[in-house]
């Protein structure tokens, strides 16, 4: 019995020894990954595995509020919808904006209005082109 032990152990030795062992399992990862990339890229660009990507729903911004809840500025056909989503409830629809009342987004170095401008004018009714000033932001209501 003693025998067919050496004899076994003497059989399982590794031709090389561990560190060619170590190196053949890293080369066959590494072959795995790149062989996973590529698949995955593949399929990505057929469109497999996303959702149907639609041109009737748009979702302009999204505020984070803290790290449960959300503000999100939706594009539903011809209206603009916010939407505010928080941990164990569902999404409700705050308001619904003019698309007038909602900037576009700025382009190059020019610099928009901010969330909280659209949503002030949003809540006051004042037109698009009244821009709020810094100070009427920061004065309490």
């Amino acid at each position: 019995m003693i025998l067919l032990l050496q004899a076994s152990a003497e059989t399982a030795e590794l031709p090389g020894g561990y560190g060619v062992a170590l190196l053949q399992s890293l080369l066959a990862l590494a072959a795995v990954c790149v062989l996973a990339w590529v698949v995955l890229r593949w399929a990505s660009q057929r469109g497999l595995g996303t959702f149907a990507r639609g041109t009737r729903v748009k979702v302009i911004e999204r505020v984070p509020l803290d790290a449960r809840r959300t503000l999100w500025l939706v594009k539903v056909g011809g209206k603009v919808l916010l939407i505010g989503a928080g941990d164990g409830a569902s999404p409700t629809t705050l308001t619904e904006l003019r698309t007038d009342e909602v900037p576009d987004e700025p382009s190059g170095g020019a610099k928009g209005a901010t969330f909280v401008e659209v949503l002030r004018r949003a809540a006051s009714g004042a037109p698009k082109s009244e821009q709020a000033r810094p100070e009427e932001l920061d004065r309490p209501e």
